[in-house]
């Protein structure tokens, strides 16, 4: 699981910020619910504060370690520094395979990979450097010596690089980082809806995840009792999948396809398999604006389904943006990072570290956030 992650000279956030998903003694068993990291973390801010590239940062780690071997060798490094800085970007992820905590770190530009290290800490030993880059030259300990063999691309990550040519030294940080979803890239949220026929294919071949969709739908009161999917020729020809949506009008079964059934059903439709399939696996979750072409009332439902001990035992972990202000109450200080922007450069915190006590957690948040208190609104 994903205990922190931090970011520097990155799109907007010149000095960087650092994420930490970790919970202490002093957070209340209602919210850590017997675990010292959450599951959870919403990302609150006014439009442009730099949300995103908080997303972003984790989003880019995940696609670096995995598929950057994959890039063209001339291909440009997808980041950004703070706007006009010759300063390198920095990156670093701690989070724990099994039971030892891994810490990755990285610097890098556009063009080239300046270095690159990695951590591990067993559970009964200290924090080791195992591994170390510095752009074309590997240094590692004599466990991963055979990692010298690999010929090293600037624009490509080590990880990323070693999978590709079947090194298994490092395949368990690559499966960690295989295991993440995201919606944003290098230009930010890319909504692109997947395939109606895909995912009904994707759906159908797994009953535990056709059950989960159909579940999950019928509780959000959409008036649904069941979810079809049959198979029907196209105008070519070709045949697919597709979805009926089943209403219950007076007792009597009335099918709805895919062209009528509201824009809010078809996006849980589409987006659920991937909410099924990173519980399953236990991996991370990042989602820009949770609350697109959903009602609000819908987000605590998607949000519970991480909190639920009893459908989340892999301990999956969501972080998201919204704009929805209650939000704030369900998830409180210790699963809450406000964004905020002075002078063009962004800066970050969690609701637990703003001292004195404006916050409480026997009190809600809505209203201090909403007084302009604490920070994250628009200034109008």
């Amino acid at each position: 699981m994903l205990l922190e992650y931090g970011f520097k000279n990155f799109f907007s956030f010149k000095e960087g910020a650092s994420i930490s998903l970790k919970l202490d003694s002093n957070c209340p068993t209602n919210i850590s619910r017997g675990l010292d990291f959450t599951t959870v973390l919403g990302i609150k801010g006014a439009n442009g504060s730099g949300k995103t590239t908080v997303l972003k940062a984790f989003a880019f780690l995940s696609h670096f370690c995995c598929d950057s071997f994959s890039d063209k060798l001339e291909s440009r490094i997808p980041i950004d520094s703070f706007y006009d800085s010759k300063e390198p970007s920095e990156f670093y992820s701690v989070f724990i395979i099994g039971e030892n905590t891994y810490t990755y770190e990285l610097s890098l530009t556009g063009e080239k990979v300046l270095s690159e290290t990695i951590f591990r800490k067993k559970a009964s030993g200290k924090k080791i450097k195992i591994v170390h880059r510095i752009e074309d030259k590997l240094i590692p300990t004599k466990e991963f010596e055979r990692l010298k063999a690999i010929k090293l691309r600037k624009n490509a990550s080590l990880i990323s690089t070693a999978h590709q040519y079947d090194f298994n030294e490092l395949e368990e940080l690559y499966l960690y980082f295989k295991q993440t979803i995201y919606n944003v890239s290098f230009s930010g949220l890319h909504e692109i809806p997947y395939d109606i026929s895909l995912v009904s294919r994707f759906i159908k071949e797994d009953k535990q995840r056709l059950e989960f969709v159909k579940n999950f739908i019928a509780k959000c009161d959409t008036g649904i009792s069941d979810i079809r999917i049959i198979e029907i020729e196209d105008e070519t020809k070709k045949k697919k999948l597709v979805p009926i949506f089943v209403h219950k009008v007076n007792d009597k079964e009335q099918s709805v396809t895919q062209y009528t059934e509201s824009s809010g059903t078809k996006a849980l439709y589409r987006n659920l398999p991937s909410y099924h399939l990173i519980l399953k696996s236990g991996g991370v979750m990042i989602v820009d604006e949770l609350e697109t072409h959903l009602h609000p009332h819908l987000l605590p439902k998607l949000i519970e389904l991480f909190l639920d001990p009893k459908i989340n035992k892999k301990n999956a972990q969501l972080i998201f943006s919204t704009h929805d202000a209650e939000i704030i109450n369900l998830l409180g200080r210790y699963r809450t990072y406000l964004v905020n922007k002075e002078d063009n450069e962004s800066f970050t915190y969690r609701l637990d570290e703003i001292p004195g006590d404006i916050l409480r957690n026997d009190r809600p948040i809505l209203p201090a956030y909403t007084d302009g208190k604490i920070g994250g609104i628009p200034r109008l």
